[in-house]
């Protein structure tokens, strides 16, 4: 009887083993599946962040060299203002001491230095300075 019910059973059994084998490789196949595709986004995701860490550290250079180019052009505007007023204290000082001097400070300014101390003054950084009209370039 035992054996009667088994030897019935036994293809139902071996189907049913069959089908949840068949069930098992498939759920190995999509977990390989999705295991490939979050280890290929994890690389994609790792190699954006080292391009983006490069970019960053480029960025920082960029920022350090104009820090360091703005530092010496401010000690560069420093260094002139301070020529300027020693050279107009200079002036100033020898117009009080000799009156041939005195008048000639006291004269107006020729038209062309005028308008070229203007055109100076007017001059946005990134334009070159500009020459009087009618100078060549220094030899």
């Amino acid at each position: 009887m035992i054996s009667r019910l088994l030897g019935g059973a036994m293809p139902w059994l071996l189907a049913a083993l069959l089908g949840l084998l068949v069930f098992q490789y498939q759920l190995l196949q999509s977990s390989d599946a999705e295991r490939d595709t979050a280890l290929l986004q994890a690389e994609h995701a790792q190699e954006r962040a080292e391009i983006l860490q490069e970019h960053q550290q480029w960025q920082r250079q960029q920022i350090q060299t104009l820090n360091t180019a703005l530092s010496e052009r401010d000690e560069t505007l420093t260094t002139i203002a301070n020529d300027i007023r020693a050279s107009n204290a200079a002036l100033e000082q020898l117009g009080e001491q000799d009156a041939e001097i005195r008048t000639w400070l006291d004269r107006d300014v020729p038209s062309g230095i005028d308008s070229w101390v203007r055109d100076l003054q007017q001059s946005t950084i990134g334009d070159a300075v500009r020459l009087p009209r009618g100078t060549g370039s220094p030899d």
